[in-house]
């Protein structure tokens, strides 16, 4: 299986476990088993996940995209043999 086949299955199960397209940080960090604050961090060092800021605003509510996730999570993953 290719990245993007895998990429288009995890978005699919992100899709079907929270019906909508884009996650609350909290909701990121408990898909990806992270805490709240890791994000925050990469977010401020401009790094990790690609994110939105509700309705633009520079303190906006983050908002991750189900797409950015599985892309994310697939680009990070460590292969073994």
């Amino acid at each position: 299986m290719n990245s993007n086949e895998e990429i288009k299955i995890l978005t699919e199960m992100l899709f079907i476990k929270f019906n909508k397209i884009s996650l609350s940080a909290k909701e990121t960090s408990e898909v990806l088993g992270i805490s709240e604050e890791a994000l925050k961090d990469d977010r401020q060092n401009a790094s990790g996940i690609a994110f939105t800021r509700r309705n633009r605003k520079e303190h906006g509510k983050p908002l991750y995209s189900i797409t950015a996730i599985a892309k994310h999570m697939v680009i990070n993953q460590v292969r073994v043999a």
